[in-house]
């Protein structure tokens, strides 16, 4: 028997109890958060003698989010490609799952679960999302430079959460409520922290993907990373772009 751990956000009414399956845990997820940012950042060459309404005008900045800079699907400069779910921790609850089932093999897994056949789903904890312990981190690059941001607003579904870094265990996973942290970090110039994600045992939660629809239009922006100013991050230009 294989063991892993499930985590669910959503309002409170929608997380299920004990004794239920893996599907439920997966309509529940869909009940809560539905949008967010797929956002890729890429690293300019040293020196950089073009500008980003030449990348947009010229075709190669495209609502694509390729790097502009190489080829089509070249991945150099890439030092970012996430999607970052909106999660509203004032009204949001998590509920913690223990897992427990045979090895997957070669069945068919649906619903992106834990690499093992769910056979049995126990409630570990459920409780506000505000209540969690806080956690800071650097979302946006540190190190000077001159870099390009590809943003895109998406809806979404997700899956339930789990633990790719853990992955699964032998032995039932023992859970502690305090080391579930919610992480905030700063985007940018933005004056607040926004919540980037979670954090399990300072193992980050990963919540996988079911279906993303994207806006019909992105934004690239030109930034600079300079640790000596005041303040260290300065936009230099701002483009939204749309289908061609």
């Amino acid at each position: 028997m294989l063991h892993s751990l499930a985590f669910v956000l959503a309002r409170s009414p929608e997380l299920p109890g004990d004794g239920v399956d893996w599907q439920a845990l997966v309509a529940s997820q869909q009940q809560g958060p539905d949008r967010g940012r797929a956002l890729r950042l890429f690293r300019l060459p040293e020196p950089w003698d073009s500008s980003l309404d030449e990348l947009v005008s010229s075709g190669v900045a495209t609502i694509a989010g390729e790097n502009p800079i190489g080829g089509a699907g070249d991945r150099r400069g890439l030092i970012c490609d996430a999607v970052v779910p909106q999660l509203d921790v004032a009204s949001l609850w998590i509920g913690v799952y223990a897992l427990s089932g045979p090895a997957a093999g070669s069945t068919p897994r649906q619903g992106q679960e834990p690499p093992l056949q769910v056979q049995t789903v126990q409630l570990l904890d459920r409780f506000p999302l505000a209540e969690a312990a806080n956690e800071t981190c650097w979302f946006y690059p540190t190190e000077n430079g001159s870099y390009l941001c590809w943003d895109n607003q998406i809806a979404l579904t997700m899956a339930p959460g789990w633990l790719p870094e853990q992955g699964i265990q032998e032995a039932p996973i023992a859970y502690d409520r305090g080391e579930v942290h919610v992480l905030w970090s700063l985007m940018a110039d933005d004056e607040a922290l926004t919540c980037v994600g979670l954090t399990y045992q300072r193992r980050r939660v990963e919540w996988p993907l079911l279906s993303r629809a994207p806006e019909p239009s992105a934004t690239w922006t030109w930034f600079e990373v300079d640790t000596m100013a005041d303040p260290s991050y300065r936009e230099r230009a701002s483009i939204d772009v749309f289908p061609q």
